[in-house]
C-alpha cells in the first residue's frame, strides 16, 4: 500500500504496476490531460456494462486516503466480476500538483472543488470534459476529512461520512438525490458495525460551485465519500481499508439494486449528522495563572524532504465548542506529568512526559 504521503512519481510507479493486470502496459496509454505544472493526469476505463460510474480522487491534494483505496480496489481480484455490468472510469488523482506539495489547492492556489462553474483551471476543465463525454449514470466524489469531526454529542469521532449533495438552494429531495441516498444507505448498513468511530452524514448546504452540487443540479446522482479519522490512525491505514470496502459496497449496490423506496429518505436522515467538535489532543486540568485550564492541540501537517510531519499546535484554551479529542489527557490523573510542557512562540507544543511531539508518517 502507498503511504499516506507519496510523491507523484511514487504514485505513478505504483499505479503503472496496477494497470498491467488490466492489459495496460504504460501510463501513457491512459493519460487524459495535464496539470498546471504539466504533470500527467490519468484516467482508467474498466468494464463493459450499461451502468456508467465516474470516480475521481484527490481534487484536494492533501486528501490521499481515497486514492489509496482506489488502488486497493484495483488490486482486489474479486472486484473483477463487478465489471461485467458496469463501466468504471477512475481518475485516481485529479490534482497532482497539490498531491505533490500536500496542499488542498492546485498550483494556482485554486480549490478545484469550488471551480465547478467557473472552470478557471485546467484540472476543472478536464473533469468537466470527462463528465460531458462519458455521461456517467453515477459519480463518486472522493475526499478525505480532517480530524476535527465528531458526532453531535461529541462521544464518537467520525471515521467516515457521506453525502447526497443538494442540487438547489431549497435542498430539494428528488429522484436524483434518492438514488444516491439509496447507495449511501447500503454502505451505512453494511459498515456501521465495522468502524471504531462512527459513520456520519455530511451537511448538504448548497453551493453550485462545488462539483457534487453542480452534478446533482444536472441530474447526475453523486455520492460524496469523506474518509475521516478515529483514534491514532494518522497513517489513515484503517480508514483506507474502510473506504475500499465502501467502494465495493457502492459498486455492488449499483450492480444489484439501484431502486429506492418510501423509506430511503428516512433511512438516510437516520445516519448521524456530524459536527466540528473534536481536536487531536485535549489536556484537561492544566495548571495556569488563571486556574485550571483545558488546552486544545491540533496537528499541522507539513511535507519536508518527502516525509509527512505532524506538528502539535495549540489552537485554543477552554473552547466550549470542542467537546472531545482523539487523545484526552487529564493532568489530575496523569502520574507521568512532570510540568515539562513547553508552548513556543509559534504555538508549537511539546512535552516529553505527555508524549507530545512532532512525528512523521
Amino acid at each position: 500500500m502507498l503511504a499516506r504521503y507519496y510523491t507523484y512519481s511514487q504514485f505513478e510507479s505504483h499505479f503503472s504496476k496496477l494497470i498491467k493486470r488490466f492489459k495496460i502496459e504504460s501510463l501513457n496509454e491512459i493519460e487524459i490531460g495535464t496539470s498546471v505544472l504539466g504533470k500527467s493526469i490519468y484516467g482508467l476505463k474498466l468494464g463493459s456494462g450499461n451502468i456508467k460510474i465516474l470516480a475521481w480522487s484527490q481534487m484536494h491534494g492533501n486528501e490521499s486516503t481515497t486514492t489509496r483505496a482506489l488502488c486497493q480496489l484495483l488490486e482486489t481480484t474479486d472486484f473483477d466480476k463487478e465489471l461485467d455490468n458496469i463501466q468504471l472510469y477512475i481518475i485516481p488523482i485529479l490534482n497532482p500538483d497539490g498531491a505533490q506539495s500536500w496542499t488542498r489547492v492546485n498550483a494556482n492556489n485554486v480549490d478545484l472543488n469550488r471551480d465547478a462553474v467557473n472552470l478557471s483551471q485546467p484540472e476543472s476543465r478536464l473533469l468537466r470534459d470527462i463528465i460531458d463525454n462519458f455521461q456517467p449514470d453515477y459519480c463518486f466524489n472522493l475526499h478525505g476529512q480532517r480530524t476535527i469531526y465528531g458526532s453531535l454529542d461529541g462521544t464518537s469521532p467520525i471515521q467516515m461520512s457521506f453525502l447526497s449533495p443538494a442540487g438547489d438552494q431549497e435542498r430539494s429531495v428528488n429522484e436524483v438525490r434518492l438514488k444516491s441516498m439509496n447507495v449511501i444507505n447500503r454502505i451505512y448498513s453494511q459498515l456501521k458495525n465495522e468502524v471504531t468511530g462512527s459513520i456520519g452524514r455530511y451537511g448538504d448546504a448548497f453551493n453550485i460551485n462545488c462539483i457534487g452540487d453542480y452534478l446533482t443540479s444536472r441530474n447526475i446522482p453523486t455520492i460524496l465519500f469523506e474518509a475521516g479519522h478515529a483514534g491514532n490512525d494518522y497513517s489513515r491505514d484503517k480508514v483506507t481499508d474502510l473506504t475500499t470496502t465502501s467502494l465495493k459496497v457502492a459498486i455492488n449496490t449499483l450492480n444489484e439494486d439501484m431502486s429506492y423506496n418510501s423509506k430511503t429518505l428516512m433511512e438516510y436522515n437516520g445516519i448521524p449528522s456530524i459536527s466540528s467538535n473534536y481536536s487531536d489532543i485535549m489536556i484537561k486540568n492544566y495548571p495556569s495563572s488563571d486556574g485550571l485550564t483545558t488546552l486544545f492541540i491540533q496537528y499541522h501537517e507539513q511535507v519536508k524532504d518527502e516525509n509527512l510531519y505532524f506538528i502539535p499546535i495549540l489552537i485554543g484554551l477552554n473552547r466550549e465548542e470542542i467537546i472531545n479529542a482523539h487523545e484526552v489527557i487529564d493532568i489530575d490523573t496523569c502520574l507521568s506529568f512532570t510540568n515539562d510542557l513547553i508552548i513556543e512562540e509559534s504555538l508549537e507544543v511539546y512535552s516529553e512526559s505527555l508524549n507530545i511531539k512532532i512525528f512523521t508518517n
